[in-house]
């Protein structure tokens, strides 16, 4: 992967583009096994604790998949799946919903509670909310 040039970005951008934010996608491809397969829930946290072993300092965001409708679901399985997640003292996850384009989307900030930019990745989220949802 090629590192962007944000402060190239941000000297063309209309919106301030922070540094330190990634995103990650899995797909279930056909008649997959359903989203409750604890295979999958054990690989999303394997992937998020090995994303934050080698890069502590920065966050995730979470985007729920809109184009079957079933984003309300996908939000509250992820949610649950936090909640009984072994090592989740560990981390700060911060969600928020709202309208976008007339469909409900669902987003969470999720970071190590001892990050040393936690408030500013909070409150840069919030702003973005803020400015994103109608």
């Amino acid at each position: 992967m090629n590192t962007l040039r944000l402060e190239n970005i941000n000297l063309h951008s209309s919106y301030f583009v922070p540094s330190g934010a990634y995103q990650f996608c899995i797909n279930v491809e056909g008649d997959g096994r359903s989203p409750g397969d604890r295979k999958l829930r054990q690989t999303i946290f394997t992937i998020i604790e090995e994303f934050f072993t080698a890069n502590g300092s920065d966050a995730m965001l979470y985007l729920c998949e809109t184009g079957d409708e079933k984003e309300g679901l996908r939000n509250r399985l992820f949610i649950h799946w936090f909640n009984i997640y072994e090592h989740r003292d560990r981390y700060i996850i911060r969600t928020a919903e709202g309208m976008l384009d007339g469909v409900q989307n669902f987003t969470a900030l999720f970071s190590r509670k001892d990050n040393p930019r936690l408030e500013e990745l909070l409150s840069e989220f919030e702003e973005t909310i803020a400015i994103v949802f109608d």
